[in-house]
């Protein structure tokens, strides 16, 4: 078994509490931010390069809201 996969086994044996610690402590880590910063350039990176190529689409406001109600008032996460 890898350090990893100990630590991660480890972990899932802490009360909720405790890893809910654990995951504020690696989220505000600073070399686990920099892997997130790291991360969002990369998406924001292929945005612009998808604007570049031509490759959108008109952003339809109503039809977004239409929806976003739509999943309101059936319970689903409309967020996904």
């Amino acid at each position: 078994m890898s350090t990893l996969q100990e630590i991660k086994a480890a972990a899932a044996a802490l009360p909720a509490e405790q890893r809910s610690e654990l995951a504020i402590w690696l989220n505000e880590s600073e070399d686990v931010c920099e892997i997130h910063r790291e991360h969002l350039r990369q998406e924001i990176q292929i945005g612009l390069d998808e604007i570049d190529r031509g490759e959108v689409a008109e952003l339809d406001i109503a039809e977004i809201k239409r929806k976003a109600r739509e999943g309101w008032g059936a319970g689903q996460n409309v967020l996904n």
